[in-house]
């Protein structure tokens, strides 16, 4: 088509537009399309309407005049109300608007589009509207939330999830009485927006070793969507159980929130994009979607985010956040922004496992909670061995992923109690039940924010896959129907969160600080070993007593006792003020089954000291006489380790 100042065609025109912002916009002239083109490029706008029942494809050049920067616009009238199909081409070369709310044609999740006989992926245009009712709905604060995190797909995708749409947003949205159930606060999705699944070996991380080239199989399934190629402002059609994308993830999104549920997301950002793309799409989400957090991958820049007034109630989790050059000393006045705890889920793994020198490490990461950030803590993420698999494999087995086995993390940080894989020998389960509880203590049981990985807390294994991004089967498909077997692992959990969410010493909105700053005649937190008041410094100790003074949270006279042995050799640990000052009960132990180790009849303590079995954690709670609330000897009491 010749290049003119306006061109008619069936009563459509199209002329320059004044370009401010990619994407289409409706104006009270019509609508406008505005598209970043570098100079030297010629790009065209094609419209995709029906004429006498006919589909037609109308051609519309944009025009350099229109140009401001890199951006160039058309101003399209007479086109009618409704869905607005169109697509963009670039010298030549067809390509989708990058900032497109909706597409249309888009295969299922992992089918590859028949160019030949499939009609084209193009971008829609319409009004999006939804009746909103979460109007009332209020997020928590970090210290109150447990984060379940999950990928829509494989959460239900099972023949046993028992959803009538599997591995869908509705889907998803009949788990909600489970996630009620189970105790968490909100869900972390994995990308669920509009990613190109369907990879090319050399598109992942890189092109694979040349001795690998004849393994690997042409194209695979991104089951993950850490990709840069995306459609960052649409949810994803593959994840979709109707053909309205929009429309369903609101919908899923409303029902979490009137469930009482808060929708996160996680967004893998290449380091070509823009910060202010970045924060555009950050945006988009929240006040269309209603998200109330975000998990950002890549080089992103945190003050953009943490600075912007629109999320100043978003929760912000980056890889790091550093503290002193973002807040310069001053308190936010909403702590919205998290460090994903990379460090916490090393420590916490070695620690388990029984290494040596981590007691000092495991003090550090148990309490780190700054008051200017939260810290999200996991003990298993997509990337690595699941929390089964932590116990029951030390080497990796990804031969499914085609690659010989040489893809994925070969040090894991595992231990799998005496044999590599499944075993039917009943001490190697048992142990492995015990393990998992602990590593649930760990998790639960520490300041900040917990975050649980899908099917973890029944005890999903992928066979020992700690790279499974192409599995799109059984191996990360979530096998609901195993529950009935892991209950004792199931009722641990569910009864641990409930304790967690009881004891707001555990709930604090800053760190504990070690040190009696109340005046109350105990420390906040203090340490224990095989003598009150004092932990060994040897590289050998693996036990260790930590004492909560419940005073802190406005509970008077009341204590936290949580003693942890990861040593295959069982310990006393001393208990301060026992039985002088403090009454001590047992209300749970890892080594007991019943009941998920929670005791149903609590069980004095007489002795100054407990004796802690091999790998095992127990819960204390004491009271003390109202007599002695503040009283005692300080020299006695303060000499606790502040770390």
């Amino acid at each position: 088509m010749e290049t003119k100042k306006k061109e008619t065609v069936q009563g459509i025109q199209a002329v320059s537009g004044k370009p401010t912002y990619p994407g289409v916009k409706k104006r009270k002239e019509g609508y406008e399309f505005t598209l970043e083109l570098p100079r030297g490029k010629k790009a065209s706008l094609f419209l995709y309407v029906k004429h006498k029942r006919e589909n037609q494809i109308l051609e519309f050049p944009f025009l350099e005049e229109s140009r401001r920067g890199n951006l160039v616009s058309l101003l399209v009238s007479g086109l009618p109300e409704g869905e607005i199909c169109y697509n963009y081409s670039i010298d030549g070369e067809f390509v989708q608007d990058a900032y497109t709310k909706g597409l249309k044609h888009v295969p299922p999740f992992g089918k590859k589009k028949n160019q030949d006989t499939e009609e084209p992926i193009c971008c829609v245009w319409k009004k999006q509207t939804f009746p909103w009712t979460d109007e009332k709905f209020v997020p928590k604060p970090l210290s109150e939330s447990l984060l379940y995190k999950l990928q829509v797909r494989s959460f239900t995708m099972h023949r046993s999830s028992g959803v009538r749409k599997k591995g869908t947003f509705q889907g998803l949205e009949q788990k909600i009485p489970y996630l009620q159930d189970l105790g968490v606060t909100g869900v972390l999705l994995m990308p669920a927006y509009e990613y190109q699944e369907i990879v090319k070996p050399n598109t992942r991380a890189g092109k694979y070793p040349e001795d690998l080239a004849d393994t690997v199989q042409e194209t695979r399934v991104n089951c993950w969507g850490y990709t840069k190629d995306a459609f960052y402002f649409v949810p994803k059609a593959g994840f979709c159980a109707t053909k309205n994308p929009a429309e369903e993830f609101s919908h899923m999104v409303n029902e979490l929130h009137n469930a009482g549920l808060e929708c996160l997301m996680e967004l893998y950002f290449d380091s070509s994009m823009e910060p202010s793309t970045m924060l555009d799409i950050v945006r988009y989400w929240k006040i269309q979607y209603h998200i109330d957090g975000f998990r950002m991958i890549g080089n992103v820049c945190q003050e953009l985010f943490l600075r912007d007034p629109l999320l100043a109630d978003t929760k912000l989790f980056f890889s790091y956040i550093d503290g002193e050059r973002i807040y310069q000393g001053e308190d936010p006045v909403y702590r919205n922004g998290a460090e994903y705890n990379e460090g916490f889920f090393y420590c916490m793994r070695h620690l388990l496992k029984g290494d040596e020198n981590m007691i000092d490490e495991f003090m550090f990461r148990n309490k780190r909670n700054p008051k200017q950030y939260g810290v999200i803590n996991y003990m298993a993420d997509q990337d690595g061995f699941s929390m089964m698999d932590m116990v029951s494999y030390e080497e990796r087995h990804n031969e499914a992923n085609g690659e010989k086995n040489q893809d994925g993390t070969e040090y894991n940080c595992t231990w799998n109690c005496g044999a590599e894989g499944e075993s039917r020998k009943r001490e190697i389960k048992e142990l492995r039940l015990r393990q998992l509880k602990n590593a649930f203590g760990l998790l639960l049981f520490s300041q900040g924010t917990p975050m649980i990985f899908q099917g973890d807390e029944w005890g999903h294994s992928q066979k020992g896959n700690n790279n499974a991004w192409c599995q799109d089967n059984e191996i990360t498909w979530l096998n609901w129907g195993q529950r009935k077997n892991r209950e004792k692992l199931t009722t641990f959990v569910k009864k641990a969160i409930e304790f967690r969410q009881n004891q707001k010493i555990l709930q604090m909105d800053q760190e504990l600080k070690g040190t009696d700053y109340k005046a109350l005649g105990y420390p906040d937190i203090s340490y224990h070993g095989s003598q009150a008041w004092y932990v060994s410094g040897e590289p050998g100790q693996r036990h260790l007593g930590m004492m909560y003074c419940k005073d802190y949270c406005e509970e008077k006279g009341e204590f936290l006792f949580v003693a942890w042995n990861f040593h295959w050799m069982p310990h006393e640990i001393a208990l301060p003020g026992a039985p002088d000052d403090i009454s001590w009960e047992i209300i749970m132990r890892t080594d007991e089954e019943e009941n998920g180790g929670f005791l149903e009849e609590t069980v004095p303590v007489t002795e100054k000291s407990i004796q802690v079995p091999s790998r095992t954690l127990m819960i204390l709670t004491g009271k003390q006489d109202e007599k002695l609330w503040g009283s005692g000897s300080i020299l006695r009491r303060l000499q606790s380790t502040s770390f």
